[in-house]
Parts: structure tokens; C-alpha cells; sequence
């Protein structure tokens, strides 16, 4: 859910103002509202000059070296940065020259290992030596006896040769001449070795920084960070009473106001508060209990939402981790899951602690339809004689159907539940957001998509007679019909809302079929992996051969590779195509618009 938030209007006095704001930044609660939009060229400037900070941090931190102690200042770390950056340009020169060299190589090397002060001497005594290339299908083979030609190699379909004579050299070969090549294979590989040499020299330069001065730097980063924030903040700070008052706006979670009334009043701040309009921009901050947490990382790669709009993840949450076990479906790779983020919870850094109780979540649903789809590490279990999938299999086949249609089938009704689910939540969010005056077109198309349901379940899993039902059949269709087409929206006239209807009908109609359509990926993504899975186990015990001990090694490295190749592949697909299914076809049912900027306090982060 989204917290609740209030704006603050803060007086300070124009003497005391930076003070103020240090002391303002230590506490770390207000999201400072942004008044100038455009960001002075002074400020972007240093915005880039960060950024370049930044991308020698993450180059730093990708070097698998062991982090030593050293000194941790933000003056240590600008110089640790410079000579980094100093390190890097050389590190890109050399690499250049060495990718030049190395072209160079591979051009020169069809003429061979000659050498140029010969070439000289030659030239120098009236030897006149020219170079030739051409396609060997074009390449004339009566030339050399034609031409005082010598052929030096064929390369790659081409025929290299040079043309050699003194002044009376002919003019008319029937293909121009190349270049003379200005150094030798051995002069040229002797300039390789020397610019490998240089990079290997100063790729160590890069690790001892790395080792010793990662910390520094990155301390020199927020330090400059802290600094522009504070540039910001006063940007944004409106002059007032003769530039004798400073007016600073700003936004609060109303659960922390508090926290900022006892600072105010210790400072002896007047301050005005008011609760956040909708149709302001209001930072947005998140609150949801534990298990949604671990889902917030995912509503970020998308959008978050608008302040007074529905906050979709405790409502995403669930189908996600279904959707996602239904993808990967295999017991096996869930436990493997489950037990790989217990073991490293408490190993990791504090930032990734929620992904993993992600990935533990997501390992426990793939256990769940593990064992409903019967795949363990790829073994079919509905094939093996395990008394329970012995009697499952016998329901399905007394019931005319196998586990791959209940699997078909079971996608379609998960999708079907989260499209409906999707236009609850969309009557919900114009409600609240515009009135419910507004909602009366998407209260009628879940009246009848619900309604339909419960009538078909009715009329064909229960005993109740079907042909009893075409009454509520018809006035199903008269009150749902009504609402969509006559009063979808009670705000406007009826003839603009009758053809806005037909239209927003026509939408829906083919929009709902395409929707529902694409949660069939769950299943096909299922059975792929499983199937895959079995495969590898295949490969293995056909691979390993007969002998004793060796037959075991063999097919011990077939199947973790194998399945490891299964976990990772099938992993990315589980991972994106529910993605997919969220914020497409979920979030468009819902009637999510998003557009929510994060409540970013503004705060000490050195």
C-alpha cells in the first residue's frame, strides 16, 4: 500500500538557513518538492562527473581481488579516482593499439615473414617490387608466365603475389596494387608483446585500487553526491520577506511527522502542514507486511503508482509466485531454490537479503507445482510407480484427460481469475481516484464476466438443470449491458456514452481473448523445462557407458551441467513471462497508470 503523506512549508531564517539544512539532512525525513524543473548546467555538469565516478566503482568492484584496509577519506579517494581514471585511458589506448596491431597481423600475415631493410636494398639497387591481391577465381594462372610474377600464398579464397622487375616493370596488370606493408610479422609481433606487457602492468594498478581504494572512491562519490543534493535543496528554496526568509517545501510519511514537529520545535521553526492532494506529485513510499515486501524490487522495474491510485503489489504478489512455479515446475530446482537463499541470507549484504527471500518464496511455489506437474530433477513421477501419482493418474484417465490438459487447463483458469481480479481492482482504483460515477462502464464488464462464470460453473458442475438458467442468462446480459453501453460513465451525456461504449466494447472483446490466450505461456513454459529436464537425464544414461566407476563420473557431470543449463534457461523464462503477464496484461485490466517518483529524504548518505 501506499503511506499516506503530507506536505511541509518551512520558514527559516536566511542566517541560519545552511545550518539549518545540515542539521535538516542529518535527521533525514523530507523529501524536498522540486520547484525548479530545469537542472542548471553547473549541476549537470557534476551530475556527469559523478557518473563517471560511479562507473569506475562498478569497474573497480567487478575485480575479483581481496579487499584490503586502507586509507577510507573522500581526499584519499579523489586521488585514488584520478589515477584510476588516468589508468583507464592508458588501459583503453594500449587496447586500441593492440586491437590495431593484432588487424594488422592478420592482414600481413598471407605475405609472410620478410623483411623491409632487405625490401630496401632491393628498391635501393633499382628492384622495383610491387604488391598485388585477388580472387583466386579471377586470378589469370598463366599470369607468372606472362609477368615476372611470384606467387606468395593462397588465404581465403585470395591469391597474394608481387610483380618484380627493374625499370621496365609493367603497367598493365589487370588489378590495381595494394599498399607495401611497412613492417614485418616479426616487427609487429615484438610491438604486440610489448603493448600486452603495458596492459597487464597496469590491469595491476587497477587491482591494487580495487584492493585498497574502492572505498575511498566510492566515500568520494557520496560525498560529491551529498554535495549536489545540497546544491539541489537550495535551487529549490524560494526567497522571501527580502530575501530575509527561506520558504523550503517538502514531503513527510504521516506516520513519521513526529519525528519532524520535535525537530521544528527544538529549532524554533514555523512550519505549515497539509495532507497530499492526488492530483499533486507526491513522492511515493511503500508499506507492505513481509512477504510482499520481497515484491516491491519488481513493481520498481516497472512504474510505481500514482499517489491516491492502488499500489499493486500485495495484489501481484501472489499470481507472481504462482505463475513463476508454474513456469519453472520442477520440485527438484524449487528445493535447490529454497535452500540456496537460506544458506546465503545471512551471507550477503543487506541490500540483497530481499531478493533472496524472494527467490525462497519463488523456490517454494516451484516445489508446490513441482509435485502437481510430477517433475522431480526431470524424472516424470506420474510415470513411476509412487502410489500417489499411481491414483492421480488413474482419476485423470477415468476423467478422458492426462496432467498436460489439466496443466492447459489450469493455466486458462488462473488467467481468467487474474483478468477478473484485474477489473475488481480497476473498479476500485476509478472509484477512488475519480468517484464511482466514473467506474459504472468497468463495474458492468466485471458484473458480466463474473456473472458468466458463476452461470457456466452452475449450469455444468452442479446438478442444477442449465435450460432453468436463461433467465438469469438474459437479465445478466440487460444490467451488464446497460452499465457498459448506456451509463459507463454517469459524468456524460447519453449518446457520447453509447458510442464510446461500442468502442471500448470492441476493445475489450478482442483485448479479453488475446489476454487470456497468453497465459497459456505458463503451461508452455512448464512442459519445456520439464522436458528438457528429462532429456538430460536421457543423455546421461545413454553417455555414460558401462564402465564401473568412470560410467558414474560421466553421468554425474551430464546431469549438473545438464540441469544446470535447464535451471538457468528456464529460470530466465519463469522469471520474465510472468513479468510480462503482470504488467501487461494485469496492470492494463486493473487500469494502472503509475508514474509514482520514489520518496527519496533528503539525507546524509556518507
Amino acid at each position: 500500500m501506499i503511506q499516506a503523506m503530507k506536505k511541509y512549508s518551512l520558514l527559516v531564517y536566511h542566517r541560519e538557513y545552511n545550518m539549518f539544512l545540515e542539521e535538516l539532512r542529518q535527521l533525514g525525513l523530507v523529501h524536498i518538492a522540486e520547484k525548479q524543473q530545469e537542472v542548471s548546467p553547473e549541476i549537470q555538469e557534476k551530475i556527469e562527473y559523478i557518473n563517471s565516478i560511479k562507473n569506475v566503482v562498478k569497474l573497480l568492484t567487478k575485480r575479483e581481488v581481496e579487499k584490503k584496509s586502507g586509507p577510507v577519506d573522500a581526499k584519499h579517494g579523489k586521488k585514488a579516482f584520478l589515477e584510476v581514471q588516468e589508468t583507464l585511458k592508458e588501459l583503453d589506448d594500449n587496447q586500441q593499439q593492440i586491437n590495431n596491431l593484432q588487424k594488422e597481423i592478420r592482414m600481413l600475415t598471407p605475405w609472410g615473414n620478410f623483411s623491409n631493410d632487405l625490401l630496401e636494398e632491393l628498391m635501393d639497387n633499382g628492384i622495383k617490387i610491387r604488391f598485388y591481391t585477388m580472387s583466386l577465381r579471377k586470378f589469370d594462372h598463366s599470369m607468372p608466365y606472362e609477368y615476372p610474377i611470384a606467387v606468395i600464398s593462397h588465404f581465403f579464397g585470395q591469391v597474394y603475389f608481387v610483380l618484380l622487375g627493374d625499370e621496365d616493370l609493367p603497367e598493365e596488370l589487370p588489378v590495381e596494387p595494394v599498399n607495401r606493408p611497412s613492417k614485418s610479422l616479426d616487427e609487429l609481433q615484438k610491438e604486440l608483446e610489448e603493448k600486452e606487457e603495458i596492459v597487464v602492468e597496469l590491469n595491476k594498478k587497477m587491482d591494487q585500487h580495487a584492493a585498497h581504494n574502492l572505498d575511498a572512491i566510492d566515500l568520494y562519490c557520496r560525498s560529491l553526491i551529498e554535495d549536489i543534493e545540497f546544491e539541489k535543496v537550495l535551487v529549490n528554496t524560494e526567497p522571501n520577506v527580502e530575501e530575509k526568509v527561506m520558504l523550503l517545501e517538502g514531503w513527510l510519511p504521516a506516520k513519521k511527522e513526529a519525528d519532524l514537529h520535535k525537530f521544528l520545535e527544538e529549532k524554533s521553526v514555523p512550519y505549515l502542514s497539509r495532507k497530499a492532494k492526488k492530483d499533486e506529485k507526491v513522492p511515493i513510499a511503500l508499506r507492505n507486511n513481509k512477504f510482499t515486501q520481497k515484491f516491491e524490487t519488481l513493481t520498481e522495474l516497472y512504474a510505481l503508482p500514482k499517489y491516491g491510485e492502488l499500489d499493486m503489489t500485495p495484489f501481484f504478489a501472489p499470481f507472481y509466485a504462482i505463475f513463476f512455479g508454474f513456469c519453472l515446475g520442477d520440485a527438484g530446482y524449487g528445493i535447490l531454490m529454497a535452500i540456496a537463499a537460506l544458506a546465503l541470507k545471512s551471507k550477503v549484504p543487506k541490500a540483497l537479503k530481499q531478493p533472496l527471500g524472494l527467490v525462497f518464496y519463488l523456490g517454494l511455489t516451484t516445489i508446490l507445482f513441482g509435485i502437481i506437474g510430477g517433475t522431480f530433477f526431470g524424472i516424470p513421477l506420474y510415470e513411476t510407480n509412487i502410489p500417489l501419482y499411481v491414483l492421480l493418474s488413474e482419476k485423470l484417465s477415468a476423467q478422458n484427460t492426462d496432467i498436460n490438459n489439466f496443466l492447459f487447463t489450469l493455466s486458462l483458469i488462473l488467467g481468467g481469475i487474474q483478468i477478473i481480479f484485474g477489473l475488481l481492482l480497476k473498479v476500485i482504483n476509478e472509484t477512488r481516484q475519480f468517484g464511482w460515477k466514473t467506474a459504472v462502464g468497468s463495474m458492468g464488464w466485471l458484473t458480466l464476466l463474473l456473472g458468466a462464470a458463476i452461470l457456466y460453473a452452475i449450469g455444468n458442475y452442479t446438478a442444477y438443470p442449465a435450460d432453468n438458467l436463461t433467465s438469469a442468462w438474459y437479465v445478466l446480459l440487460i444490467v451488464s449491458g446497460t452499465m457498459i453501453l448506456i451509463l459507463n460513465d454517469m459524468t456524460r451525456n447519453v449518446f457520447k456514452n453509447f458510442g464510446l461504449g461500442l468502442w471500448n466494447s470492441y476493445n475489450m472483446i478482442t483485448g479479453l481473448l488475446g489476454d487470456l490466450l497468453s497465459y497459456i505461456r505458463l503451461f508452455a513454459l512448464g512442459i519445456s523445462s520439464a522436458i528438457l529436464g528429462f532429456v538430460f537425464n536421457s543423455l546421461a544414461i545413454q553417455m555414460s557407458g558401462e564402465i564401473p566407476v568412470l560410467s558414474i563420473i560421466i553421468m554425474v557431470v551430464i546431469l549438473v551441467i545438464g540441469h544446470g543449463i535447464n535451471i538457468f534457461m528456464s529460470g530466465i523464462g519463469a522469471f520474465v513471462h510472468p513479468l510480462r503477464l503482470t504488467f501487461v496484461e494485469f496492470y492494463k485490466n486493473a487500469g494502472f497508470s503509475g508514474g509514482g517518483k520514489k520518496y527519496n529524504p533528503f539525507r546524509k548518505i556518507t
